[in-house]
């Protein structure tokens, strides 16, 4: 059932990639006349902490998506100078492109759960927004080993998402891990939505040779910054 289910968030998010962004910032056919979007707050404390960052040189982006994060990782102290960008739908990808059209991004189409970081190439960060809570626990720990071996000593990890539901998650809850996401058309689709108790992901990452520091912010979201020292697995 989850192989299965994987497949489907892919689906999903190919499907929603055209209404992702009205969806984000409830606007379109999306929009709600007299109700707020709850999570654009901290979303803005979110994009304020990202530029926070020390520069960077080399920045590996995973779950890209539309671009929302991709324009702004560009940013971070004005000395990127690549960006890969890597997500599992085309749809997605060719919205990033023609939202950012940036000539350092590069641009690579794999699912995350197959993809393996290349041998010779490590990042000065490796980011990734609302991906987190995507990844079925049976994942998790061979997710952020890939990651770990994608950052260069010294280099840094910074990891935006969810910690605890809102009441859309509550709404669409379905099995524990799994929730039931509809498309504006009335399509309906089981994707993976997790939410990591961020004292266990903290201790993940830091037996993988990171120095962690988690911030969260208002009631459902968090950022987690960390710089890779040494690895100390056994």
């Amino acid at each position: 059932m989850e192989h299965d289910i994987v497949y489907e968030q892919i689906a999903y998010y190919r499907a929603r990639a055209e209404e992702y962004d009205e969806s984000i910032y409830q606007v379109g056919c999306y929009a709600s006349p007299g109700e707020s979007n709850e999570g654009l707050g901290e979303l803005e404390v979110a994009l304020h902490t990202l530029g926070t960052l020390r520069p960077v040189e080399d920045i590996l982006e995973l779950a890209c998506g539309t671009g929302i994060w991709t324009k702004e990782l560009l940013k971070i102290g004005h000395t990127v100078r690549t960006l890969t960008a890597i997500d599992a739908s085309p749809e997605m990808l060719h919205i990033n492109s023609r939202k950012v059209a940036d000539r350092r991004v590069r641009y690579q189409l794999a699912d995350l759960f197959t993809w393996e970081p290349e041998a010779d190439q490590h990042y000065d960060l490796v980011f990734f927004a609302f991906w987190l809570s995507h990844v079925p626990p049976e994942h998790l720990d061979t997710f952020l080993t890939k990651v770990q071996r994608s950052v260069r000593s010294g280099g840094q990890l910074f990891i935006v998402d969810q910690y605890a539901p809102m009441q859309e998650d509550l709404l669409c809850a379905h099995d524990d891990i799994y929730s039931k996401r509809p498309l504006h058309d009335g399509r309906e689709f089981t994707i993976v939505k997790v939410f990591y108790d961020l004292t266990a992901l903290k201790d993940k990452l830091t037996r993988l040779g990171f120095d962690v520091s988690i911030q969260k912010i208002g009631d459902y979201f968090f950022t987690l910054s960390g710089t890779l020292y040494q690895a100390i697995l056994t």
